[in-house]
């Protein structure tokens, strides 16, 4: 499968959200589950991905269930479409996030927001910024994942501390990984003044995005779900 523009993928999810939020019964769960399931395989998400996002959000799905239906006292239907609705976006979040790079979210907020260049919004800087800072979060994770280790390897086990003990370590952990995020930030400021960023120049992209044919057809396609959705809502 050739890969769409990651601006079709974002408007997309944006459709998808709010047509989960409309739901309110179980043919509304019947008539969009068919095109949930079609857009998860269209991006081609691994199984093991889901997988691992479903595992994890079982102990959420039970307390919504318990706390709904137990303590507020709402009707099942209420519940089963709450939590499908729950459950829905977190396939398409992961779907978004599985099927697109750091560096394209950055294009894509620029792109969306380029209108507000009107008002002298920097956009260009703020989707640079959070570029880098998601950027960022798999570069710790991997620094505390390492300094963890090391620790470890020190006779640090922390399986066998109490609460307060292991409170206090993770806290040790805290401040290198910080130290180190830190030093990364300066490295990667002066590797983009040295290329020249921020000197109110044009900048030029490695790779230009077009929109193709496939992405105007599935955009129109969701937009026209949308439509109808709103055109039958109760």
């Amino acid at each position: 499968m050739s890969k769409y523009d990651p601006r079709t993928l974002f408007f997309t999810t944006f459709i998808y959200i709010l047509l989960l939020a409309m739901m309110r019964k179980y043919s509304d769960i019947a008539a969009l589950l068919p095109f949930l399931i079609g857009h998860i395989l269209l991006f081609s998400i691994k199984k093991e991905n889901l997988k691992r996002v479903l595992k994890y959000s079982i102990t959420l799905f039970l307390s919504i269930i318990f706390i709904n239906y137990f303590l507020i006292g709402r009707d099942l239907e209420y519940i089963v479409v709450g939590v499908f609705r729950f459950l829905g976006i977190i396939f398409i979040a992961v779907t978004l996030v599985s099927s697109i790079d750091i560096d394209e979210i950055g294009f894509v907020m620029e792109s969306f927001l380029s209108p507000l260049k009107i008002f002298k919004i920097p956009v260009n800087s703020i989707a640079v910024i959070t570029a880098l800072g998601l950027k960022f979060i798999p570069l710790l994770q991997e620094e505390g994942q390492r300094i963890y280790l090391a620790q470890k390897a020190r006779g640090l086990d922390f399986e066998l501390m109490g609460i307060g003990e292991r409170v206090k370590s993770v806290i040790n952990l805290f401040f290198p990984v910080v130290v180190s995020g830190i030093q990364k930030a300066f490295h990667i400021a002066t590797a983009m003044e040295v290329r020249g960023y921020g000197n109110e120049m044009k900048r030029t992209r490695l790779r230009e995005y077009i929109f193709s044919k496939k992405d105007y057809l599935y955009i129109s396609f969701i937009g026209i779900l949308l439509f109808m959705r709103v055109i039958f809502i109760d």
